[in-house]
This record gives structure tokens, sequence and C-alpha cells, in this order.
């Protein structure tokens, strides 16, 4: 996650931004080949108004890994969860 690279060069005081929701995925017909099962995450995030993020992860080893991403940034800075209406609203400004 680019925010992470960021937040770790700056490394005083940023704020992040995060909205992470998750979602399941669409029903598809049994059977078929390309059939998907279980959950996304769609993360969005935004650092002091200046960096943007958002990807949706339908992988599980993925899904875990952003998760990961997301704690590791609450230890780097000043975190606020915030609704994904929120996170759109400060980069229209």
């Amino acid at each position: 996650m680019e925010i992470v690279e960021a937040v770790k060069k700056e490394r005083n005081g940023n704020k992040v931004l995060i909205n992470q929701h998750e979602t399941s995925r669409s029903a598809v017909t049994l059977g078929d080949e390309d059939t998907e099962s279980g959950t996304r995450l769609h993360v969005k995030a935004v650092l002091d108004n200046s960096l943007y993020y958002s990807e949706v992860f339908t992988d599980g080893t993925l899904y875990e890994e952003a998760n990961g991403l997301i704690q590791e940034l609450k230890g780097l800075a000043e975190v606020e969860l915030v609704s994904e209406e929120d996170i759109d609203r400060s980069i229209e400004k």
C-alpha cells in the first residue's frame, strides 16, 4: 500500500483517514466454473488529504495482507476510521 510507504518516509504526525468494509460477492449460478464465493474487502484511505488509495481485495491472502497493512498504519500514524462518504468528501477538496 503506497500510503504505508509514504507514512514511513514522513514520520511527522501524519493523519490517515480509513474506510474499510466487507461485502459479499454477487451470487452466480452454481456449477459455473467462474463462481466466486466468500467476501471482498474494500479499502479506501487518504493521507493528509493528498494521497488517495482505494482497492477491492477478493483474494483471501491479499485480504489478510490488507488488514495487516492497516494495523501497521495504526502504529505509524494517527488513524481515524471514517465513513466512505467522509473519504470521498476529503478527496474532493
